[in-house]
């Protein structure tokens, strides 16, 4: 079981338009219902990472016993990760974005596996080759890192282009 996530939802969206991102219908649901139904199961204690920008696009979503919202500055996604690693401290710490559609549980607990099998300080997941978003913090020293390939079907929704690709998955 993974012991602390944090999802990031506080950036401003711009690509898509604007902070509420997360909350984009795709398929009947707020693109981050389908991370949030992901985490749920497979981690102890899960934090929605927000800004004074995103976050109350968020506050209407029912939320499980186990999620807690962290509202941080929202001065840019490398900020808002630096400022994250400081305040949280249990270490692993599993980091993934609030747009990823198509991820499941599984996905996750195996992303986490593999990712405890290496021995950087500093895991990232990719998923048929490309950068999905997620990646898993072991340690407090963060200048080596490395890549693993899990084999998940996500889309990381950042555009317009991604967002057409995920609705057109609706069954």
């Amino acid at each position: 079981m993974i012991e602390v996530a944090a999802i990031m939802a506080g950036g401003l969206g711009s690509r898509l338009g604007g902070p509420w991102k997360p909350t984009v219908n795709v398929c009947g649901r707020p693109l981050i219902r389908y991370v949030i139904d992901a985490v749920s199961p497979v981690s102890r204690l899960a934090l929605i990472v927000t800004s004074p920008a995103s976050s109350s696009y968020l506050r209407g979503l029912a939320l499980p016993p186990s999620f807690a919202e962290l509202m941080l500055d929202g001065s840019g996604y490398g900020y808002d990760l630096g400022r994250l690693l400081n305040v949280v401290r249990p270490r692993p710490l599993l980091v993934l974005p609030a747009d990823l559609y198509g991820l499941r549980s599984r996905d996750l607990e195996e992303a986490y596996r593999v990712s405890l099998e290496v021995s950087e300080p500093v895991v990232t997941v990719r998923a048929r080759g490309e950068y999905v978003g997620i990646s898993v913090f072991k340690g407090y020293s963060y200048d080596e890192w490395a890549n693993v390939d899990i084999d998940m079907d996500v889309i990381n929704v950042n555009d317009g282009e991604s967002l057409e690709e995920a609705r057109s998955r609706c069954e």
